[in-house]
């Protein structure tokens, strides 16, 4: 557990090294800003284009660590011979991997808490300038259900990206395999309610449609951590719903990381 640690505690420095949570402030203040002055523009929706702006770059934020960070951290450690200096001092490839994703998922909460309290800060400032006319339908609740889904989905895609990285050796395939992974993620639901009741005329073939449910259990189910437009419209998900996404969202991150490991133990490292 302690050499676990250490290893998070080092991928969690080197993000900062990238600067990361600096660039993550300078959004934070945009954001803040943004969210005030663009959602005067809208004078009917002003609630909902701020909550589901706010939202929007929260979940951009997030994203940042595994498209920038996770996807180079391992080739990196492999190329500057770190990884070696680790494993010469009894951390197992296990302990690596773990610690590795510990560190980004660190890295990821930090700057999502960042995010939160400046999205707060906004919506809070939106409500006391249009608060008489909007935000009747305001739901606190739902609000943080929905930054907390969306922490789960990017922790569980970037699992995902650590499998990947485990995988091939390329920085350039590990991103594109990430970019897929996330295209794939959001749409694969959609794809699945449009074969279900296609429009007339339209005929769907049976490789299409395995092709596609295939695509839906393989592939993280991104879309369904996406609670954007019932948190802007004040709603809030059933506690079943709640368990059943913490439940899928967990085991996954876990199914992802076990595979990593054993493709990581079997990699030929020289």
């Amino acid at each position: 557990m302690k050499k676990t640690l250490a290893v998070a505690i080092i991928s969690f420095q080197e993000g900062l090294r990238q600067r990361v949570l600096y660039g993550i402030l300078i959004f934070a203040l945009f954001m803040m800003s943004a969210a005030v002055l663009l959602s005067g523009l809208f004078m009917r929706d002003i609630a909902k284009i701020t909550i589901d702006f706010c939202l929007a770059a929260i979940s951009i934020g997030g994203l940042l660590v595994p498209f920038f960070l996770a996807v180079n951290q391992l080739a990196r450690d492999i190329e500057r011979r770190t990884i070696f200096t680790l494993l010469c001092r009894a951390i197992s490839r296990r302990q690596y991997i773990l610690g590795k994703f510990s560190g980004l998922a660190l890295l990821t909460v930090t700057i999502v808490a960042i995010l939160s309290l400046s999205a707060a800060l906004a919506i809070w400032t939106s409500n006391v300038i249009y608060g008489d006319y909007f935000f009747q339908n305001l739901n606190i609740q739902a609000l943080a259900v929905a930054v907390g889904m969306s922490l789960l989905g990017v922790l569980m895609f970037t699992a995902v990206v650590v499998l990947w990285s485990c995988i091939t050796t390329s920085s350039f395939l590990v991103t594109l395999l990430a970019i897929a992974t996330y295209l794939i993620g959001h749409t694969t639901e959609d794809l699945v309610r449009f074969m279900a009741s296609p429009p007339p005329g339209v005929e769907i073939s049976p490789m299409v449609q395995h092709s596609v449910t295939a695509a839906l259990y393989i592939f993280p189910n991104l879309a369904a951590f996406d609670l954007k437009l019932a948190a802007a419209h004040g709603l809030m998900i059933s506690g079943g719903e709640i368990l059943f996404l913490l439940t899928y969202g967990i085991g996954y991150t876990v199914a992802a990381l076990c595979l990593a490991i054993f493709f990581f133990q079997r990699r030929d490292l020289t």
